[in-house]
């Protein structure tokens, strides 16, 4: 084992090994050093080598997204920094602890022409829980601080025993902060910034530690907030709409599940990445809602359907629709359940619960009931819509519908199933994917820049096989995510390859003209040959219904190599076939 002799770097080791943050994710560079060779080397932590930041960040926000532990991302100085903050953003946005720890050049030579230098402090503004700047040891170098014309860590004239007082503050005060940085990235469950600024030489070592942190680590998790049972909110409702966002499978037991199917007054509505799979629950909710708009009696429909009290659970809701309805005929109250922030999502004003969910079930569920029969109008609707979705979808050519349709039979269900944005997770809300595994998605700032390093950093964690679904777009933009040492040989990644941004197409005000194409869609004709033979992986194509059936019944064997399986559709014909979908469902 090597320690940075550095204290402020061996301290930052210490620490990570005392809350048991073992998986570091670093991208290379010289500033950052001490930190890296020192973690790399402590054979408690698993190091991840990723030399993109971007990517790095999103591959650690993978980790993190399974594990459920703040993974540790380590930069060096410079604009290497700002790469992690798509990543971050995400994480901020969808409750996932990352630990980002950028090393820094002194103070005193920021501004003045240094290489690699920029203003560090505080760039995730927002986005972050908390920030925090380390100071900087004096018994390190304390020659070089002093050759600086405008450094004011060590005034003139101080004698040894002066500097030895000065060091023991400073090692005091950063103990502190590091300590308090990282129980907040565990009591928010988000993000946190650690600045670490590092003077020269930068690759002196120990074999042991040279300094002792404080062995007891004080951190308080969030408690449930018991005067919750005391709000007005809580009780009978002839009509209860429980809304599941993005969310693991674990947010509700298996008990508290049965107990909400046996409620009339209650109609359960879970998106894909709620991760909740119960027949009596209601999926697909764009194709339920979706061609009630298009109905002439659209007004009397979605009167009937609205709910008088929303309970929310989990994070981002995906479906527009809901939300259009929810916003426009709004319920009488709204409950948010959980840690995770309470959004105002439907413009109706929302109380946050801060309890877990299963306890407020188990004490209130009795409470909340009435004698209606309000699940019965969504399990109609379910039914209807069942049929004419079938009935479309056997009869249509081969396109993006047909291609989430085989899919949904063809994947084995052990699989954990990762998602890039725009049409692809749209795409698989029509379908039953949360049979699977796990599925997730980076709906957060729901951005396509980090959805294949994301589902690499995911696979590195995942106890199950991961599989990528992608389009073009994601995945062209993160190409970089492919580069690394860490993919496995069952990791599978499909890209539905409509030569562009399809989703556009769909979307309202939509033109059909050379500038769209151009500026919108980003109309293509690149293929993902060359880089899966640039990275090793196995290629397969499919261009047909026929094609694709015969592809799926080996892609998903045991190999030798992780696999890519580009699906190539028309981009004209799906998106009016997506359009035609929805008025069929009417």
């Amino acid at each position: 084992m090597m320690y940075p002799k550095i204290n402020s770097a061996q301290t930052i080791i210490l620490y990570c090994e005392k809350f048991e943050f073992f998986n570091i994710v670093i991208s290379p560079g010289s500033r950052n050093a001490p930190l890296a060779i020192g973690f790399a080397s402590n054979k408690k932590f698993d190091c991840y080598s990723v030399v993109d930041e971007r990517s790095a960040g999103f591959f650690a926000l993978g980790m993190s997204q399974q594990t459920q532990k703040p993974t540790v991302l380590i930069c060096t100085s410079g604009s290497a920094l700002l790469n992690y903050y798509p990543a971050v953003a995400e994480a901020y946005y969808s409750d996932i602890p990352l630990i980002i720890i950028s090393a820094d050049r002194p103070d005193y030579k920021i501004g003045i022409g240094d290489g690699q230098t920029i203003q560090q402090k505080n760039v995730f503004g927002n986005h972050v829980v908390d920030f925090k700047n380390l100071g900087q040891d004096v018994n390190h170098s304390a020659d070089s601080v002093l050759e600086s014309n405008s450094q004011s860590l060590i005034p003139d004239l101080l004698n040894t025993a002066g500097l030895l007082k000065l060091q023991k503050n400073i090692q005091s005060s950063n103990e502190k902060i590091i300590a308090d940085l990282f129980a907040k990235t565990l009591e928010f469950s988000r993000p946190v910034h650690l600045n670490v600024p590092l003077e020269e030489p930068l690759s002196d070592f120990v074999n042991q530690p040279s300094i002792e942190v404080k062995s007891k680590i004080k951190y308080s998790l969030e408690n449930n907030d018991l005067t919750v049972f005391d709000n007005p909110l809580i009780k009978g409702y002839k009509k209860i709409m429980i809304l599941l966002g993005c969310a693991d499978k674990e947010v509700l037991s298996q008990n508290v599940i049965n107990e909400l199917s046996g409620f009339e007054n209650i109609a359960v509505l879970k998106e894909t990445t709620s991760n909740i799979n119960n027949a009596s629950f209601f999926g697909k909710i764009d194709q339920l809602i979706a061609p009630i708009e298009l109905s002439k009696n659209s007004s009397d429909l979605f009167n009937k359907l609205k709910p008088e009290l929303l309970i929310t659970i989990g994070g981002m809701v995906i479906s527009k629709k809901i939300k259009t309805m929810l916003r426009a005929y709004r319920p009488i109250a709204h409950i948010h359940l959980g840690h995770n922030n309470a959004k105002d999502t439907f413009y109706s004003g929302v109380e946050h619960f801060k309890i877990n969910p299963d306890l407020f079930f188990i004490t209130c569920l009795k409470k909340l009931a009435l004698n209606y029969n309000y699940k019965e109008l969504w399990n109609d609707l379910s039914k209807k819509r069942a049929l004419a979705h079938k009935k479309y979808i056997k009869n249509s050519p081969f396109s993006d519908l047909k291609v989430f349709s085989q899919l949904e039979s063809k994947i084995p269900l052990n699989y954990n199933i990762q998602v890039s944005n725009s049409s692809t997770i749209r795409y698989m809300q029509l379908f039953d994917f949360d049979k699977f595994s796990k599925v997730n998605c980076n709906r957060g700032t729901s951005g396509i820049d980090g959805s294949t390093s994301t589902a690499v950093g995911a696979s590195v964690k995942s106890i199950t096989p991961t599989l990528l679904i992608t389009g073009d777009l994601s995945f062209f933009y993160d190409a970089n995510g492919l580069w690394n040492s860490h993919i496995k040989s069952n990791f599978r990644i499909i890209v539905v390859n409509n030569n562009g941004g399809g989703i556009f197409k769909i979307l309202p005000g939509y033109k059909n003209n050379l500038i769209s194409a151009e500026f919108i869609e980003t109309r293509h004709n690149l293929t993902t040959k060359h880089l899966a033979k640039m990275h090793g992986f196995d290629y397969l194509k499919a261009t047909s219904e026929i094609g694709l059936r015969w592809r799926l019944r080996t892609f998903f064997n045991k190999s030798s190599k992780p696999k890519i399986l580009e699906i190539h559709t028309n981009s004209d014909l799906s998106s009016d076939l997506l359009k035609k979908y929805f008025i069929n469902l009417k």
